[in-house]
């Protein structure tokens, strides 16, 4: 993972490739993905056995904050 201060640092580096700004996610966008019980429930004890009822809230928080941009959907 690479952080940078703004999309501009981002899409300005040396190692970004043409076509893939879709990627580029804000703190924010990120933040929200990460706050799905996906990520929130790892210390759960049941973590393992749910984890596929997290996945679909998952999907949509992802399609969600990305504008449903085919580069994050993971279906």
């Amino acid at each position: 993972m690479n952080l940078f201060r703004s999309k501009e640092d981002a899409l300005k580096w040396s190692g970004f490739v043409a076509g893939t700004e879709a990627g580029v996610l804000s703190l924010a966008q990120a933040a929200a993905v990460m706050s799905t019980p996906r990520h929130s429930a790892r210390l759960n004890g049941s973590y393992v056995s749910s984890r596929p009822d997290f996945t679909p809230r998952f999907v949509e928080k992802l399609m969600e904050v990305t504008g449903g941009s085919q580069y994050w959907d993971p279906r």
